[in-house]
């Protein structure tokens, strides 16, 4: 079956823009729900219709009422980016968290199942939890890093989620992804995701956060010790995995991906701390108390994704800061709090 529509939820955010440009530049019919909450996003819009205005049907909604449009629109395939994600507003405003990301998502895989609309979901490494915090690490002087069997490997889709400490972002977005799942959709554990169109904020977005503070000028303050690490995943790598998971959904000749879940980062290769990056952009941080949750070391076991679906990073982490470098400088204007 080809795929005619798509509907993105959250189509105007870094992640849902980049996959609309690429999917309308294919010549896919696509649907853009977002309310315009985020920063940057009607930046992004802006940009989605001036370069495909005749294609691009947008909604202006709140996630309550995105299963309305999807009985509306009648689309092949839903991606499901639409979320609160920052973990500290989580903390501050659990149960506005929850709706959005906990019964939002399930009202969307609900609403995509009962039309026999698969979905792919947005998930996060924060599902796993203060798990993570509990493997052994070793300390070097710019980072830390795993040890032992994790060494170089990384955290991967059998990695447990049995733990407490996930904070309120964690534990809502688990239960979209469990929704998701259960429903018959597919679920992506993304790690640091960055690349153009980014807007990032002190809460989301580091990479892009970093270099928009560097270029302005401004102090920059960084939360623990700034050895935490984390694997960088460029935005035209995430939409190549989307855009074959979409394709897999409808492909019957091979195994099916409906209800798995993928574990989905830049990859051991592609890790970098934050006192490196401050290092590669000059800056000399300030430093505050670690935030809640925080994970020393993150980075992706990728291979589920190579093995299943073909997929690994082809972007480095030097040209992709380098491409959000050059991006940021063109667009400094519209960062008006870094």
């Amino acid at each position: 079956m080809k795929i005619n529509k798509v509907l993105i939820t959250g189509g105007a955010g870094f992640l849902g823009f980049n996959l609309a440009h690429s999917l309308l530049s294919k010549g896919v019919d696509t649907v853009v729900c977002d309310n315009l909450s985020r920063r940057g996003a009607e930046l992004n819009l802006a940009e989605l219709k001036h370069h495909h205005q005749a294609a691009l049907k947008f909604y202006q909604v709140e996630i309550s009422d995105v299963p309305a449009v999807i009985v509306k629109e009648k689309p092949d395939l839903i991606y499901h980016f639409a979320a609160q994600v920052a973990v500290t507003t989580s903390v501050a405003s659990p149960v506005s968290d929850f709706r959005i990301n906990a019964e939002g998502s399930f009202l969307v895989a609900k609403t995509a199942h009962d039309h026999g609309i698969p979905v792919i979901y947005s998930s996060t490494n924060k599902v796993y939890g203060i798990n993570v915090n509990k493997v052994p690490l070793e300390e070097f002087d710019t980072r830390y890093d795993f040890a032992g069997g994790l060494r170089k490997k990384g955290i991967g889709e059998n990695f447990s989620i049995d733990a407490h400490h996930h904070t309120p972002y964690g534990c809502s977005k688990l239960v979209g992804e469990i929704y998701v799942r259960e429903y018959g959709g597919v679920a992506n554990r993304f790690s640091c995701m960055y690349g153009p169109n980014q807007y990032g904020i002190v809460d989301q977005g580091w990479l892009s956060y970093f270099i928009a503070r560097k270029l302005a000028g401004k102090p920059l303050t960084v939360f623990g010790d700034g050895k935490q690490v984390r694997d960088a995943l460029h935005i035209k790598d995430v939409v190549k995995l989307l855009e074959l998971q979409g394709e897999r959904l409808f492909d019957d000749s091979k195994p099916s991906i409906k209800g798995e879940v993928f574990t989905i980062g830049g990859g051991y290769l592609n890790t970098i701390s934050l006192l490196e990056l401050c290092k590669k952009l000059d800056i000399k941080p300030e430093f505050g108390d670690w935030r809640p949750a925080d994970q020393k070391v993150f980075y992706c076991d990728i291979s589920k994704a190579k093995e299943v679906l073909g997929w690994q990073p082809q972007v480095s982490i030097e040209d992709g800061l380098k491409e959000l470098l050059d991006w940021t400088k063109k667009r400094l204007a519209h960062f008006p709090h870094s």
